[in-house]
């Protein structure tokens, strides 16, 4: 028997559900995408998230730019006012719009640390420190300081300043800082006028009408050094605790002489130099003042003081002739009311007042408002208060600031303000690349609806500064940064910025080569120091400025071979040694001096003075012999310097940026670039600044030990342990603390 299976279907070729295999009852398996379309759908989601982070990040930085522009504008407007308690609502509103803030810039000397340069942003480190719950230091360099003031001069919001010096400056300030800070507060007192000396000269941040009331400062402090009253003087009232003192003695010189200490320890120091006056190796083989070396610190110092005291003359509006100097230098600390009598000071109190008058003053406001009861005429009111806290005085019928602002929030409103100002700049570059960059940046606020076009190319003044010893770590900075602007043709001119007591001869040389092919203007602006080795790098610039009190000639060089030969003796010490050649173990301070050393080492020190003197006579356009008559060492002030042809012109380091801005460039609109670069901690984490320079300069603001006492134990701590450099010591410097660390290899 046969049987037939039938299976009937859809119409369309399909089994029926009723009439499915198992197998074809089973659900099919969905085909995997391909590789391809995984990729096209991954990318695209990729794309999208990347949109959106990209849209996230742009949209958070247009709000922060937005931000921290109402922040700044809000800042130095004057329409932050508060109108929270005005009864009149938004009329009042409208009537104090363009109303200035009357705030007092506070200046806190007592715990400012004035540098010429920091080298990176770890000065906040020290506050991490064991100090931190302590008055915080501030460190500020001079040219940034300057400029806070020049800032404040044309702020219509800012109409005083005052200085607290409290018991006294913690961190000593260089003589040159100070005149350039004295400057800065001159340009204030006087900011109702217009000045023509490029010295005080500045770049007006503000519309400021010029024809109004001079602005007020003020100086407070428990007691007053020399040096601190120098400064203080400068404001145009000075205000002393009441059981004060100012201790007035005049400029003081001091040098340590270790012959004694190493005579008593068999070590011999043997000097070579040229020059009487080249007296920083005198430590080494005297116990006291040479006749030259004292000869040359009564000059300097006596300089000194007498344009500190014309200073402080001219602004105090002081009489006094030379018998009346003497007289106070000799009678010692002049208590508050010895200053009164003398016009050294303008008043004495038993606190510092500020507080007590910002009170008066903003209590003087609200009556403002409310008319005064009594009806009574506000100044009238405001001397009533002001004669009840602290008696009839005249020093505060001008001060009308209601608000301090401090000087941190007032450099870092600056900043923001500067930073914001270089975005502007960008953004309005790229604004002028298109019209729908333009129509887009315009509408959001980032650049202006009618961009005035930006210069393509902008000219450029570089500042390099040469801070301390000179070493040769220093030198490898400054030349990386002179070779780096050389490349810049934007670069118009350099000012080279020196603060140095001078260094090693080598390290100096590799400088002044470095410059000799630069092919661009230099101009020399010296800070406290430029000697010696600070004067040799100087010698190829067009013009050379000095503040008064700038330090700076000693044009002179100097050797030393240190011979612990009979100290190794009397602790049993022996030293064998096979030399290839006459001159190879000469260099060991285990050897002694002999014949053939000397004579080379003399031969050395002699070429190295004629070359420096011959730098000098092409720089200066002098004959040697005329050198020779300013050089062998001597110092010289910045005033004395100039009146022997060593300095062309007196001023800091404003005078010498607008002279090169005059001089080498043409466009009104001049960038300053200051070089080395600071490094950040950026620089760390790409590789550009050891971990160990980090924390070693971390470890220096934390403690600070690197004075001569240190220098000088470190020597004999070397000595005991055998670790002297075998090297030349031939140096250009006038310091003795920078002769011992040249010696001791800590550059």
């Amino acid at each position: 028997m046969v049987s037939t299976n039938v299976v009937s279907n859809d119409g369309n070729g399909n089994a029926s559900p009723e009439n499915k295999t198992p197998q074809q009852m089973a659900p099919k398996k969905p085909t995997p995408p391909s590789f391809a379309f995984r990729a096209r759908n991954f990318a695209a989601k990729s794309l999208r998230f990347g949109s959106t982070v990209v849209g996230i990040a742009v949209a958070a930085n247009v709000a922060s730019h937005i931000y921290e522009l109402n922040q700044v504008d809000t800042f130095f407007s004057g329409n932050n006012t508060d109108s929270s308690n005005d009864k009149e609502g938004a009329q009042t509103d409208d009537k104090s719009k363009g109303k200035s803030k009357k705030s007092v810039l506070v200046l806190p000397f007592s715990n400012l640390k004035v540098v010429e340069r920091r080298s990176g942003d770890f000065d906040d480190l020290k506050r991490l420190g064991p100090d931190r719950d302590k008055q915080p230091t501030i460190v500020l360099e001079a040219k940034e300081l300057v400029k806070i003031i020049h800032t404040a001069a044309s702020d219509p919001n800012i109409t005083a300043l005052h200085a607290d010096f409290g018991e006294g400056m913690r961190f000593p300030c260089g003589l040159g800082h100070m005149e350039e800070i004295r400057n800065a507060i001159r340009v204030f007192n006087e900011s109702h006028r217009r000045h023509r000396d490029p010295n005080t000269q500045h770049n007006p941040v503000f519309a400021m009408q010029r024809n109004g009331d001079p602005k007020q400062s003020y100086a407070f402090g428990h007691s007053f050094q020399w040096n601190e009253y120098f400064l203080a003087s400068s404001f145009t009232h000075v205000h002393l605790q009441s059981r004060g003192a100012l201790h007035l003695f005049g400029v003081t010189a001091s040098n340590t002489f270790l012959r004694s200490a190493l005579d008593k320890y068999g070590i011999k120091a043997h000097v070579f130099k040229h020059g009487d006056y080249k007296t920083a190796p005198n430590m080494f083989t005297e116990d006291k003042y040479s006749k030259p070396h004292l000869e040359a610190v009564k000059s300097m110092t006596a300089s000194l003081n007498n344009t500190m005291f014309s200073c402080i003359e001219k602004a105090r509006d002081l009489n006094f002739d030379s018998v009346m100097r003497k007289s106070m230098f000799d009678y010692g600390s002049l208590s508050a009311a010895n200053g009164a009598d003398l016009g050294l000071i303008d008043a004495m109190f038993p606190v510092d007042p500020l507080l007590s008058l910002l009170h008066a003053n903003k209590e003087v406001a609200a009556g403002d408002k409310e008319k005064v009861e009594d009806g009574k005429d506000l100044i009238k009111a405001k001397k009533a208060k002001l004669e009840e806290i602290f008696g009839l005085n005249k020093s505060f019928d001008k001060f009308v600031a209601t608000e301090q602002v401090s000087l941190v929030k007032y450099h870092e409103m600056m900043k923001k303000k500067a930073k914001l100002e270089e975005r502007r700049k960008y953004f309005t570059k790229l604004a002028e690349s298109s019209t729908a960059a333009s129509l887009i940046l315009s509408t959001i606020g980032l650049a202006p609806r009618e961009a005035k076009l930006l210069p393509s190319k902008v000219e450029k003044v570089a500042v390099v500064t040469v801070d301390g010893s000179i070493g040769s770590s220093l030198s490898y900075e400054i030349i990386e940064s002179l070779r780096k602007i050389r490349t810049d043709d934007d670069v118009k001119c350099l000012v080279l910025r020196v603060n140095s007591p001078g260094g090693s001869v080598t390290s100096s040389e590799a400088i002044l080569e470095e410059l000799k092919i630069l092919e661009k203007p230099i101009i020399c602006s010296m800070s406290n120091y430029a000697a010696s080795g600070g004067y040799y790098i100087s010698t190829s610039c067009e013009k050379i400025f000095a503040n008064p009190t700038t330090i700076t000639g000693s044009i002179g060089v100097f050797g030393i071979k240190l011979d612990a030969s009979k100290w190794a003796k009397d602790y049993g010490i022996r030293t064998d040694y096979y030399p290839h050649g006459s001159h190879a173990a000469s260099l060991n301070p285990l050897v002694p001096l002999t014949p053939r050393t000397k004579g080379n080492i003399t031969r050395l020190i002699a070429g190295h003075y004629d070359y420096f003197k011959n730098i000098v006579a092409d720089g200066r356009s002098m004959s040697v012999d005329e050198v020779e008559q300013v050089a062998q060492g001597r110092v010289w002030t910045g005033e004395q310097a100039k009146e022997v042809g060593l300095v062309d012109r007196l001023g800091g380091l404003d005078r010498a940026v607008s002279y090169a801005k005059s001089t080498h460039t043409k466009s009104e609109s001049v960038d300053v670039e200051y070089w080395p670069r600071k490094k950040g901690f950026w620089d760390f984490i790409s590789g550009k600044e050891p971990l160990a320079g980090i924390i070693s300069e971390a470890v220096a603001l934390v403690k600070n030990s690197s004075d001569e006492t240190d220098s000088i134990v470190h020597l004999f701590n070397e000595m005991s342990e055998l670790k002297f450099a075998e090297r030349p010591h031939f140096m250009l410097t006038m310091d003795e603390k920078t002769a011992l660390d040249l010696i001791l290899g800590r550059e």
